[in-house]
């Protein structure tokens, strides 16, 4: 029996019509054991204005349709939005939940289930672009991988959040990561990693335009359009696909599984993932300098 993947995504981007087709393709092309039953989506047609997010989340819902993938929706923004609406006043961050916010993603959790109980059963579900924070339901329920941009040690948050954090702090390297996910906002058991430098002199003028550009007065989209930024996000896309094909092949294969919300590779535990750098970089090697 191949191995079964449930895919969540919000579908909002390019990015996550890229992971889509190329882990389909990459499943498909080399006849790795395994088989992407379905996709949930948290948003649906409909549900918000026509702006370029909407028309990307289209595109991703006819791109599952092309590859006969079947999509299954229930829209957050519908579900009890009061209750979440005051969840998120009553909330510091989305990582740092209040009562009310986590009654509601809770709520919705047992609504997500309801749906994803009449999908056809998989062994994991991989986060592929998926905005929303989980709530207890799925998490008690399902074996969940997310890719989070970001070293096993480094920030939580967002990828936007994570690259403001790093430049902040003048930070000497960026990663990807492939854990499961818990409780703790990107801190569960990691099956792997990569990790690439973004200071040294291929980087040198990008800092010092960034030091001579950027002020505390700087907006936040002129920050997120500035040259550093923009790179530091494109060397970490283009480590994204490799490095969880890679984990999937390993979770397919065998070679890597998931019990009890624990990670092995054979009858090994791993306590904090597998480096994967030497390899995912011999796979980029044609990606320019910025």
């Amino acid at each position: 029996m191949p191995f079964r993947i449930g895919w969540f995504s919000s579908g909002r981007d390019e990015a996550a019509r890229n992971l889509l087709e190329v882990v389909h393709q990459d499943i498909t092309s080399h006849e790795i054991p395994a088989s992407i039953e379905w996709i949930f989506c948290h948003r649906e047609t409909g549900d918000g204005p026509f702006n370029e997010e909407y028309r990307h989340r289209e595109l991703f819902f006819d791109l599952a349709a092309s590859i006969n993938i079947p999509v299954a929706t229930f829209s957050h923004l519908r579900f009890m939005p009061d209750l979440r609406k005051r969840g998120l006043q009553e909330s510091k961050s989305a990582a740092d939940a209040s009562p009310t916010l986590q009654e509601w993603r809770d709520q919705y959790g047992k609504e997500l289930m309801r749906v994803v109980s009449l999908l056809p059963e998989v062994d994991i579900v991989v986060m592929a672009g998926y905005m929303l924070i989980i709530g207890t339901p799925e998490l008690e329920q399902m074996e969940i991988v997310n890719i989070h941009p970001a070293l096993p040690w480094g920030p939580r948050g967002t990828w936007q959040e994570v690259i403001h954090q790093l430049i902040s702090e003048r930070s000497q390297e960026q990663g990807i990561m492939i854990h499961l996910v818990t409780k703790e906002l990107d801190r569960g058991p990691v099956i792997s990693f990569c990790r690439f430098p973004i200071q040294g002199p291929r980087w040198e003028s990008l800092w010092k335009s960034w030091n001579s550009e950027i002020t505390e007065e700087s907006t936040r989209e002129v920050r997120e359009n500035h040259g550093l930024f923009r790179a530091i996000r494109q060397y970490g896309e283009t480590r994204e696909l490799p490095l969880l094909k890679s984990a999937i092949r390993e979770l397919a294969l065998g070679k890597i599984t998931i019990k009890n919300k624990k990670i092995f590779s054979g009858v090994n535990l791993l306590e904090n993932g597998v480096d994967l750098t030497q390899q995912i970089e011999e796979l980029v090697t044609d990606l320019h300098a910025p």
